[in-house]
């Protein structure tokens, strides 16, 4: 596969954004769970989008390591 240096500039945005939106999921929220009396469960949001973040990130990484046209 060949790249240009725009679309590995556009790539490596992507993966920041990806990036940041793990660091920002990544935290302890609390499910509300509702029984007789209510309590709440810790939950990580980031454990429900990991796979898909993995996958982006390895399918980027290797568009990255790709030829990149126009470099000498």
């Amino acid at each position: 596969m060949k790249l240009t240096n725009d679309v590995l500039a556009e790539l490596q945005k992507i993966r920041s954004a990806i990036d940041d939106a793990y660091n920002k999921l990544n935290v302890i929220l609390y499910e509300r769970i509702t029984t007789d009396k209510s309590t709440y469960a810790p939950s990580n949001p980031s454990e429900k989008v990991t796979e898909n973040f993995r996958y982006i990130s390895e399918k980027i990484k290797f568009i990255q390591e790709s030829e990149v046209v126009g470099e000498d």
